[in-house]
């Protein structure tokens, strides 16, 4: 039996997980396609030393039960669409595009047309996307920077954008006080450089990291004030785009087709679970690919995805045993700056990788975590820590694949008696398990003993076999109950000098007449592997 915390947080926060804070009734938008990539533009150095800019068109359906509010800025009340490109490579799950330069779009207007989503596009007052009406943003729009905005200035959990003192405010360059808080738009379509410079807030690629052989995906999500947390994962999708170089610009092509869901969801192979911080911050989703190696080793790699949780990762815990042997170990972020690298650490019976201060895993982002470990995979939990104060608990703990611990229970052989007591375990002893125990089943009512000893035997006596060797003593007694069941607890603290230590067990119930010693009934024996997973 895993302890599990996941448990454990769906047991604090029970039934509630179905909305956030300002949830809007019957509010439901959902992205249907993202297709048309197109290149707009380079800078820097010549091929293939610089950068270049792209965007790609989308289609977005009112499938709830309401209008979607769809006013444009300095209004908050529209929808914002976060971009991002990821690419596939024969080891590894990662993000080419630094979600922290690549701007959020803010919608500005709704066409309602003719659904994609089922149904009749209902009539309406304008300044909304009606229920079962579709809206497309072309690639151009998409990358117009006059609509593009930091995505820091989004919770994307709730949806909540505050215009007063925005980017569209302050204007590009800031435009200095009053001006720069005043709720009234800055910002202009020829400032901020936009004319000299094509590839400024857009999405921006490196060129190296397109000449990588690997399969990229194309990112669209879906912001929506006020829509609950349980609708928010079908405003993500993702397309399959490739990029070509001509010798004199980029271009791009879009096999395949649009899929929902996390882009996570893509990795050939891989594992992806999620979790959230209840009703009060949005989901964290782990991606994990477990190879072997040969000669007992295997890669670990992890993808975690800041999905829409405001607060953001501050680091990665991942269970593992202090006697296994952990090396390779790689992060990636999705920047270009070596000194913000998040750092690994092995404490106690964690591998830790932590974030500086100034780069935590922000929603719209895709951090990388690897390492090579001595030991195949088995289910358990990893936990993230809260970059920022904020509504919720401290860490997100999420189910996923984690290096096996080495807690074992072995059977060494059978008992005697008519029939005889069996032994068994509640659980594994894990590093700690304050629950766990040792469970005879033997005669009703019969007094039970159970002995332990750090060495083990197999010596045959009177018909029997007695497993715990001579420096075997007294664990513990009790009586059986009325079915025979007895049991006997085993406390492990949280003391890693435990680790590895094999303890021997059997248990003895007093039955008149029984083979050993003329009164005793011996269970099988039993080997308790003390670790931690």
């Amino acid at each position: 039996m895993r302890y599990s915390l996941t448990l454990l947080t769906m047991a604090m926060f029970g039934s509630a997980l179905s909305a956030q804070w300002n949830t809007i009734p019957g509010l439901d938008g959902s992205l249907t396609n993202a297709a048309s990539p197109t290149y707009f533009g380079r800078r820097g150095p010549a091929y293939p030393g610089g950068e270049i800019a792209m965007a790609c068109n989308y289609s977005m359906c009112n499938s709830g039960t309401v209008p979607i509010q769809w006013s444009a800025p300095m209004n908050p009340n529209h929808p914002m669409f976060a971009m991002a490109v990821v690419r596939e490579t024969a080891t590894r799950f990662e993000q080419i595009t630094d979600a922290s330069t690549t701007y959020v779009k803010h919608a500005f207007a709704a066409a309602n047309s003719a659904s994609t989503c089922g149904g009749t596009c209902q009539s309406g007052a304008g300044g909304q996307l009606r229920v079962n009406c579709t809206d497309v943003y072309g690639a151009s729009t998409n990358a117009n920077r006059f609509y593009l905005a930091p995505a820091s200035e989004v919770d994307p959990w709730t949806g909540r954008w505050e215009p007063v003192a925005s980017y569209f405010d302050r204007g590009d360059p800031d435009v200095g006080a009053p001006g720069n808080s005043d709720g009234v738009r800055s910002l202009t379509s020829t400032s901020g450089g936009f004319s000299t410079d094509p590839v400024k807030n857009r999405i921006t690629l490196q060129e190296q990291d397109l000449l990588v052989p690997g399969t990229f995906w194309y990112c669209t999500h879906i912001v929506c004030r006020g829509e609950a947390g349980d609708l928010h994962f079908d405003n993500f999708g993702s397309r399959q785009i490739a990029p070509s170089w001509n010798g004199s610009t980029w271009s791009f092509t879009a096999p395949g087709t649009f899929a929902q869901g996390s882009v996570l969801n893509r990795w050939t192979g891989a594992t992806v679970t999620h979790a959230r911080n209840g009703d009060n911050d949005g989901h964290f989703l782990v991606a994990v690919k477990v190879t072997p190696l040969g000669g007992g080793q295997w890669h670990y790699e992890y993808a975690l995805q800041n999905f829409d949780n405001h607060r953001g990762g501050a680091s990665l815990r991942i269970p593992i045993c202090p006697s296994l042997s952990v090396t390779n170990l790689t992060f990636r972020d999705t920047n270009q700056n070596p000194l913000d690298e998040w750092t690994a650490t092995r404490l106690g019976a964690e591998l830790v990788f932590a974030a500086p201060a100034e780069n935590p895993l922000n929603w719209n982002h895709i951090y990388n975590f690897g390492f090579d470990c001595n030991i195949g995979p088995d289910s358990g939990d990893v936990v993230v820590d809260q970059a920022r104060l904020g509504p919720g608990a401290l860490s997100v703990t999420i189910a996923t694949q984690v290096p096996a611990g080495i807690a074992e229970v072995l059977v060494l052989g059978p008992g005697c008696g008519a029939p005889p007591p069996v032994l068994a375990t509640s659980g594994l002893p894990l590093i700690p398990s304050p629950g766990f125990t040792l469970d005879v089943t033997t005669q009703p009512a019969a007094p039970t003993f159970v002995f332990a000893s750090l060495g083990s035997d197999n010596v045959s006596f009177s018909g029997c076999n007695v497993y715990v060797d001579a420096g075997q003593f007294l664990w513990g007694s009790t009586t059986a109950d009325g079915t025979g069941f007895a049991q006997v607890p085993f406390v492990i603290p949280p003391d890693l000098s435990l680790d590895g230590l094999r303890v021997t067990w059997q248990a003895a119930a007093a039955v008149v007449g029984a083979p050993f010693l003329g009164f005793l009934e011996l269970s099988n024996g039993i080997e308790t592997v003390i670790g931690c997973r």
